[in-house]
């Protein structure tokens, strides 16, 4: 190495003497280049680390912010620094900080949750960006911190996160946006946690997700299949007349496409005419009849006797009840109405009264939901 590289006291008096930034940005420079190359090489010597730790700790309490950023920025990728100098450099500003927290590869654990608990966004995001994060970190981090912090977790494609924390994940950011944008694009989400939140999905990400994954081939089928029948009801919405919908349902019955799904999701999406003229077919009972039985008895089983005619599932039974009450509670008028708010009463209305039922358990619940939502 040649002298003017070296390492020695006139580096210090120098410093001493001359109080110009850029003088001292130049010794930043030449000791931490000295230091890091000596301490990879193993051939740094114990007082020249001392020496140059000194210098260190003289240029962190430097008033000169590009002082301290040069400083942060020569240390983020050396190794096994004091102690006392690491947690300088991350309590610095943000702009001294970041590159350190996000870079230096000898933060423990347990300095990493003391940055988390800084409660500074920033540094929040700079821990969920590190290579290699270990799943105890990403777990900390769902827990502790704000939606904006957990997507660039999500992003981090090198962090570890396993299946217990994406429950978490979806339990708390199931309606975000950009979370569930973020969990598409990543590579390793596992399917049963994808099974989870697919049909949530917009149509746009549900053609990444597809695109993206290697889910099972019935997995992307049924979102294929959600995907159509949520057109074929924006459809029957334009319809006015008995007439053009029954049609509708006439063609979907002679193209084998008047499914269960569909039949259950149109009444939970509020279109009364479209569910009530797929039973007139399905379980080919008249008109009249159907509506005499839906609205014009208080009895339960001549609507689950019409269901079972229709090949209705009895999993869905509890949905198709459910929307019709609210129906009735509020004199809902498909026409008129708000859909998104009525799909989001029949969906209270579920999980308020069905969820400590005998009929119904968790998993039959979160079905529900799924098809209707």
């Amino acid at each position: 190495m040649n002298k003017s590289n070296k390492l020695d006291r006139q580096d210090v008096e120098k410093l001493s003497r001359d109080h110009r930034a850029e003088n001292k940005i130049d010794v930043t420079q030449k000791l931490t280049a000295f230091y890091n190359l000596a301490k990879e090489n193993g051939t740094l010597k114990t007082i020249e680390a001392s020496l140059a730790e000194d210098i260190f700790r003289i240029l962190i309490k430097d008033i000169e912010l590009k002082v301290r950023q040069v400083l942060a920025e020569s240390l983020k990728n050396s190794r096994d620094l004091p102690k006392d100098i690491v947690n300088d450099l991350i309590r610095d500003t943000d702009s001294v900080s970041l590159p350190f927290i996000k870079y230096y590869q000898d933060l423990t654990n347990e300095e990493l949750i003391q940055i988390i608990n800084l409660s500074n966004i920033h540094k929040q995001k700079a821990v969920a960006g590190r290579m290699n994060l270990p799943h105890e970190i990403s777990q900390y981090i769902v827990e502790k911190c704000r939606p904006e912090v957990v997507g660039v977790l999500i992003s981090n494609e090198s962090a570890e996160i396993r299946e217990e924390t994406y429950n978490e994940i979806l339990i708390k950011y199931f309606n975000d946006e950009d979370i569930k944008r973020r969990l598409v694009d990543r590579n390793d989400v596992p399917v049963s946690i994808i099974e989870k939140f697919a049909y949530s999905l917009s149509e746009e990400l549900k053609k990444r997700l597809i695109l993206n994954h290697n889910i099972p081939i019935n997995l992307a089928t049924d979102i294929v299949e959600e995907v159509k029948e949520k057109t074929t009801l924006m459809i029957s919405e334009e319809y006015s007349s008995d007439k053009q919908i029954e049609e509708l349902v006439h063609q979907l019955y002679s193209a084998n496409r008047l499914t269960p799904n569909l039949i259950v999701r149109s009444i939970c999406f509020g279109d009364l005419k479209f569910f009530e003229y797929a039973l007139v077919y399905l379980s080919n009972t008249p008109i009249m009849e159907v509506r005499k039985i839906l609205f014009n008895t208080s009895a339960d089983f001549m609507v689950r006797n019409l269901l079972r005619k229709a090949y209705i599932p009895k999993t869905l039974f509890p949905a198709v009840f459910t929307a019709l009450k609210v129906i009735k509670d509020i004199h809902f008028d498909c026409r008129k109405d708000n859909r998104k708010a009525f799909v989001h009463k029949v969906i209270e209305r579920i999980l308020t009264n069905n969820y400590n039922s005998d009929e119904l358990n968790e998993e039959d619940i979160k079905y529900l939901i799924s098809k209707i939502s």
